[in-house]
């Protein structure tokens, strides 16, 4: 009987070194089955308790996290470290075109709000993706 309970606690520490999700279903599984043990006093109970529980929260746990997956260019964005970083504009090319300064390399860049002539000439910009090699970049 409190055999359950001490899995349950080494699974859940083991969750918080590894963080999944799923060591936590199975912690949880494994207490509903200590708690089952001390209700019937049997090991067979106690055992359905912690597979049924473990499946059901499995189940739920992949729903979840289907539900709440991002895409991945998304996901790209969101772990790339250029993404809202300031560009120097070196020159303007044509059209939306732009030579930037990033990093010590000039880059190829193309503005995604483009400046109609009458403006100054913008001096920064933001990059706001990639296309490849081609930076895309919001121009100040």
């Amino acid at each position: 009987m409190l055999s359950w309970f001490i899995a349950a606690a080494l699974i859940l520490i083991f969750e918080l070194f590894v963080g999944t999700i799923y060591l936590l279903v199975v912690s949880a599984a494994l207490f509903g089955a200590g708690l089952a043990a001390l209700l019937f006093d049997s090991p067979a109970i106690s055992v359905i308790t912690a597979a049924i529980l473990a499946a059901i929260g499995i189940w739920w746990a992949k729903g979840w996290i289907r539900r709440h997956r991002r895409a991945p260019e998304v996901e790209a964005a969101r772990s790339d470290l250029d993404i809202g970083q300031t560009v120097q504009i070196v020159r303007h090319l044509h059209t939306d075109q732009y030579e930037v300064l990033y990093r010590g390399a000039q880059w190829q860049a193309q503005a995604v709000n483009h400046i109609s002539a009458p403006h100054p000439a913008p001096a920064t910009g933001v990059i706001t993706g990639k296309q490849g090699n081609l930076l895309l970049i919001h121009l100040h």
